[in-house]
């Protein structure tokens, strides 16, 4: 297992960095935080949605911007190996297809959230189409809930979506679940993640068709396009 080894510097510049970057593709990131100020005695497991490769880069942003917590993600040894810059940002390797280094990566999150860290995961293990479904789903979160009943649970949902503009949108949902989930077995754990991660990211894609953004906020807007230089021009011409 690769483990992390943080730089508060290179966060500061990566964060920067991401900022330019995210101006430059995207239009709008959009925003819906519904979390309530909480503690947990023994630390904060997120769960994530992937579907893109701004996924991880995602989850960085958003919890140095928003989050704000220490923070630690698991990400794929192969990727870990190919971007070896993710260690410095937090990221832990896992391996799914060796059962004894999957176990390592688990005790070390298990670790980290004793500690009263922040872990983050995405359940699928690998990117697949936003439509997809059933999701894909992990044993990893359920075995971490599992042993761990008192940490509290959040989902964060993307959704990357072209609407009116030239470059697509990026809307985001942060969701904190409170059901009492001591009653399950491991399996039965992993089955009601699952639907529960499902059931909003339907909900977040049924907000969007519908054109009900009202409960988001602007998170980040994007250098202007095209057709609004255009359109700034010609306003000059009018004058």
């Amino acid at each position: 297992m690769i483990e992390p080894k943080k730089s508060p510097g290179f966060q500061r510049i990566l964060a920067s960095y991401l900022t330019y970057q995210l101006k430059k593709h995207f239009y709008r990131v959009w925003i819906d935080d519904q979390r309530k100020e909480s503690t947990s005695p023994s630390g904060h497991l997120i769960l994530a949605n992937h579907s893109s490769w701004w996924d991880g880069l995602m989850v960085f942003y958003l919890n140095h911007f928003v989050v704000k917590e220490d923070s630690y993600a698991m990400m794929s040894q192969k990727g870990m190996e190919e971007f070896s810059f993710f260690r410095k940002i937090g990221a832990f390797s896992v391996k799914p297809e060796s059962p004894k280094d999957l176990v390592s990566s688990l005790k070390f999150a298990e670790k980290c959230l004793q500690q009263k860290k922040t872990v983050w995961i995405f359940p699928q293990g690998k990117e697949e189409h936003l439509e997809k479904r059933p999701l894909s789903f992990m044993s990893g979160p359920g075995f971490l809930s599992e042993r761990n009943p008192g940490i509290k649970l959040t989902v964060v949902t993307f959704y990357y979506t072209f609407r009116h503009d030239q470059r697509p949108e990026l809307f985001i949902r942060i969701c904190e679940e409170n059901g009492d989930h001591s009653h399950q077995s491991r399996k039965e754990l992993t089955d009601s993640l699952r639907t529960i991660m499902e059931k909003r990211l339907d909900s977040l894609k049924v907000d969007i068709i519908n054109e009900d953004i009202s409960s988001f906020q602007l998170l980040l807007k994007g250098f202007p396009t095209n057709s609004e230089w255009l359109s700034f021009w010609k306003r000059r011409k009018r004058r």
